[in-house]
């Protein structure tokens, strides 16, 4: 791999097993079907770019009248009706060129609108895996970033490509009918300017590659930075992520340079070429016109003709150049849109009814990719439907894994869990989750008001049930204390709020879905004693009545649970209630035993 491949790949998200590279041909057609629904927009544009196209060489064609009749034969009607004809020409331009320029734009912004919400909606679909394999920032580059550069290829590369394209139509035509052999020799520089096109193309195409992957890089930097200030300012580390900031921006800088080097020099290698032909045309057409073989009129509108058909030739070096950038995009977004969620739906899924008896492990093996060790490995654990069951051991001994089987998060990679005895690969994931509540260490809010994140699974709750959520999950009094109450928005993730009231807002949400199944994942373990006492009373109202799973690293909160399941190294070694695990002087008395040394330490005087 090159240096420069190197440094986008490290700094770009990567997808996991992602599809085989996409030809151009198929990304056009891919695009062009996108397009295809703003055809009623497209047509008039496409009339009013070939009227503007056609101005051009009537302006060419003018020319040779005005010379000929009007200074040279001075023809006093020609130079009346002349001026005329000119403003209704320059008239029209402006009319159609606004047109088939609004029209495009609309066109490019209602395609950009199209391939986010599909973009979104099919990132919405993929799997936890995914997520968890991705950058956020990577991903979010390519809604907004990438989307955005196809915008260019919807409006201003299409259009353009197609005006100027007519422009050069209408113009060879001026030129063939003035003079078909000097035409002929007119575009002997043709061919290089051909080539000129294909080779710049294909560089600006690597480089625009390169650049969306810096970008993506660039933008998971931003993410990741601005999210963990805390950390960030906690370690002092404002000057690391500075320097990070710099190294990525001027990695994307040198590729920036590297493309306006290759756009600055398109021009002048253009103009070259067609200072290449109008000498030759100069020469040859200047013969002519001493021999009398030609007037002056006629060279004088061929050469106008030949300039202005020039100047639309060297502006599709450009527009290629947008159009090789535009493609480099279509390839990243469509790469993304052409994955398939792991997690999926089986055709034959019914929906799943109410958990009535059991949820049931059986022989479960789980490993998170084909050649790493297994997480779980041979878990079978039966959970009777109102059971709590709490699941305890060191970090890294598969509990958040095997819950996470539960909603199908990951499917398991041998054995299956059942739920009153059906496959949960045979159901449908919505009718699933649809049964299954979570609280977790890490609380996800939403930057919104309280009522919307309490509201999040239903949003068409009354007032008094979100209320009634609110109290039950010892919430109500801090939000009526605060200013807006319920409508108060809680910022980014909830920075406005503690850990404790961020969490009893979780609960809140949880008690308002009324969820058969509960899900703690180590609800309380980030939480000082006092929060921890009023979450736990929460936490309390909610598992009545519910099939629990219960993750805990405080052994002290989950003391009162039915049955206590001991995992290590991921298979299930100890299993019980509390006084007979204790009993037992295994694995979980041991833990008891450190947790309570640690309390009692803690809570010793200082001398």
């Amino acid at each position: 791999m090159s240096k420069k491949k190197d440094r986008a790949a490290r700094a770009d998200l990567h997808l996991t097993s992602p599809p085989p590279d996409i030809a151009n041909k198929d990304l056009l057609i891919r695009f062009l079907r996108i397009v295809w629904p703003y055809r009623w927009y497209l047509i008039p544009a496409f009339v009013c770019m070939l009227i503007l196209a056609a101005t051009n060489g009537a302006i060419a064609f003018l020319v040779q009248p005005i010379l000929d009749k009007v200074f040279i034969e001075q023809d006093t009607v020609m130079l009346s009706s002349l001026p005329m004809v000119v403003m209704l020409l320059f008239a029209l331009r402006g009319v159609v060129y606004f047109s088939q320029s609004y029209l495009m734009e609309m066109v490019g912004q209602r395609v950009v609108r199209t391939l986010q919400v599909r973009l979104y909606a099919h990132l919405m679909a993929m799997d936890l895996g995914f997520f968890h394999a991705n950058a956020t920032g990577g991903i979010i580059s390519r809604i907004t970033y990438d989307t955005n550069m196809l915008k260019v290829a919807a409006a201003s590369v299409t259009s353009n490509l197609l005006r100027e394209g007519f422009t050069v139509i209408f113009l060879l035509g001026v030129l063939f009918y003035r003079d078909w052999q000097m035409a002929m020799v007119s575009l002997v520089g043709l061919p290089a300017a051909g080539t000129m096109i294909y080779l710049f193309g294909r560089r600006m195409r690597r480089l625009s590659q390169v650049r969306q992957e810096l970008m993506g890089g660039v933008t998971a930097h931003l993410e990741e930075s601005i999210s963990g200030q805390r950390i960030v300012k906690a370690f002092g580390m404002e000057r690391y992520e500075r320097a990070r900031f710099r190294l990525l921006n001027r990695t994307l800088l040198a590729n920036n340079l590297r493309a306006a080097k290759v756009r600055s020099i398109s021009s002048p290698a253009m103009d070259m070429i067609a200072g290449f032909a109008v000498s030759a045309v100069i020469l040859y057409g200047g013969q002519a016109v001493i021999a009398g073989t030609t007037t002056t009129g006629t060279f004088f509108s061929f050469i106008t003709a030949l300039l202005m058909a020039y100047d639309p030739i060297k502006s599709l070096t450009t527009i290629n150049n947008q159009l090789q950038e535009s493609l480099a995009a279509a390839r990243r977004v469509f790469t993304v849109m052409d994955l398939q969620p792991v997690i999926r739906d089986a055709p034959t899924a019914q929906p799943l009814a109410p958990l009535r008896e059991t949820i049931q492990f059986d022989n479960v093996c789980f490993r998170y990719r084909e050649g790493l060790p297994h997480v779980l490995d041979g878990i079978n654990l039966t959970i009777r439907a109102g059971e709590r069951v709490a699941l305890v051991g060191h970090s890294g001994s598969g509990k958040s894994t095997l819950v996470n089987l539960v909603p199908r998060f990951f499917d398991v990679t041998e054995g299956a869990v059942r739920i009153d005895g059906v496959d949960l690969r045979q159901v449908t994931q919505r009718t699933l989750r649809s049964q299954i509540a979570i609280v977790t260490q890490e609380v996800i809010l939403f930057n919104d008001t309280v009522r919307n994140n309490i509201a999040y699974g239903d949003r068409n709750r009354s007032p008094e049930e979100l209320r009634a959520a609110a109290q039950a999950a010892n919430a109500l009094e801090f939000i009526e204390a605060m200013p807006e109450g319920f409508e108060t928005v809680i910022g980014d993730r909830g920075v406005r709020l503690s850990g404790g009231q961020r969490q009893r807002l979780s609960i809140a949400r949880s008690l308002l879905k009324n969820a058969p199944i509960l899900i703690l994942d180590e609800a309380t373990s980030a939480l000082d004693s006092e929060s921890e006492r009023t979450v736990q009373e929460a936490l309390e109202r909610l598992m009545e009545g519910r099939t629990s799973l219960v993750i805990a690293h405080r052994l002290s909160t989950v003391q009162h649970v039915d049955r206590i399941v001991v995992l290590r190294d991921g298979r299930i070694i100890e299993e019980g209630s509390h006084a007979d695990l204790l009993a037992l002087e295994g694995e979980y008395a041991r833990f008891h035993y450190l947790q309570f040394q640690e309390r009692e330490k803690a809570c010793q005087p200082r001398t």
